[in-house]
């Protein structure tokens, strides 16, 4: 077993993503001053092993670990330093939330009774007043509140919470054909499960605006309000993340984009810088900060960016890991710990930045 902590060694943006393709030249975004050691990203030791193509990791309200354990047909309940505490099988989880009231939110796969297998939406009551069975996945009742019978290929590679227990799920597919209900969406649902509606800030389809949507691929939520901010793949858009945040006003209900190109005053914002992406699939939130998370399967990095848009210089990748991340596929954050899980190694890694290691 390992012991201690790794220093990720600070790097200039355009030398820090060690990647085995790279689209975006990181160059050219603003270059910050020599930043001090006090400010680089440290690896905690040890790892959590024994993941089989996981896709998904969470901390949840209960302020427990939750893994989507894709390949291995499970979901995994741990406690923080990496005790497996109870597991559930389930067919292919590809996404997990909690809401306020501690049930989990699962985005798996069920089989039709035809034979398909089609994609899912699960509800996990993990709190019940028998001892024997509150928050032992195991024995927890398990809904289905949504299913795509009709469209079998269509998956759920991402849900959000808000603090109210609605929820935006991300919708994702191989055919975006259809003006009335293609596969690639967000769509809202009430805190009973009730459907009500796509997002409709959202465009489906390619092309290089900001709203643009094609194959969502995992999406959070801040605290406190309904702002999130949607990942996906660069196929056909220019943006593979996008930060939109929910508006009322006199003559409006619903989500803007946070930061507009459009907008001369904000073209310059980094978390708007466009082709910055190839495969972003995990995306964390520090909940204090109001920091962003971004991981990139392809390039092998985790990109930060604070509450204004702007780009950190302790973001890091393959390189600056030591080796360690190889392929990040899922990312959580609590308490000054962000853990990241790779889709390679079956790891969860947890980095800190060493000002925030006790001494």
């Amino acid at each position: 077993m390992r012991t201690g902590a790794r220093i990720l060694l600070i790097l200039l943006p355009a030398g820090i993503f060690g990647a085995c393709q790279e689209k975006y030249d990181l160059s050219t975004l603003p270059q910050q001053p020599d930043t001090p050691l006090d400010t680089s990203y440290v690896e905690l030791y040890p790892p959590f092993p024994g993941f089989a193509g996981a896709e998904d990791v969470l901390i949840g309200n209960d302020q427990l670990l939750y893994v989507a354990d894709t390949r291995a047909n499970r979901i995994v309940m741990m406690d923080r330093a990496g005790q497996i505490m109870s597991t559930r099988t389930m067919l292919h989880p590809h996404a997990i939330t909690q809401d306020m009231r501690l049930d989990l939110l699962v985005g798996g796969e069920l089989v039709a009774s035809n034979g398909d297998t089609a994609g899912a939406i699960f509800r996990v009551h993990l709190v019940s007043s028998d001892p024997d069975t509150a928050h032992h996945l195991e024995k927890s009742r398990i809904d289905t509140v949504w299913r795509e019978l009709a469209h079998p290929a269509r998956r759920f590679p991402g849900l959000t919470v808000f603090y109210d227990n609605t929820y935006l799920a991300a919708r994702a597919g191989p055919d975006n054909s259809s003006f009335i209900d293609p596969d690639g969406r967000v769509l809202l649902f009430d805190a009973n499960d009730a459907f009500i509606t796509p997002v409709p800030a959202l465009t489906t389809g390619t092309g290089s605006g900001i709203t643009n949507i094609y194959v969502p691929t995992g999406i959070a939520s801040f605290p406190g309000v309904k702002d999130f901010i949607l990942i996906q793949s660069s196929q056909g858009v220019s943006y593979a993340a996008i930060w939109l945040q929910f508006q009322v006003t006199s003559d409006f209900i619903g989500w803007v984009p946070k930061f507009d190109p459009a907008n001369p005053d904000q073209r310059g914002v980094d978390f708007i810088r466009p082709n910055m992406y190839i495969l972003p699939q995990g995306v964390a939130i520090d909940n204090v900060r109001r920091d962003v998370f971004i991981a990139d399967a392809v390039l092998d990095s985790v990109f930060k960016f604070n509450s204004r848009g702007a780009f950190k210089q302790e973001s890091f990748g393959y390189h600056r890991s030591g080796g360690a991340m190889r392929q990040p596929a899922g990312l959580a954050y609590f308490s000054t710990v962000l853990y990241v899980l790779d889709g390679l190694t079956g790891e969860i890694l947890r980095y800190r930045l060493s000002s925030d290691v006790p001494h």
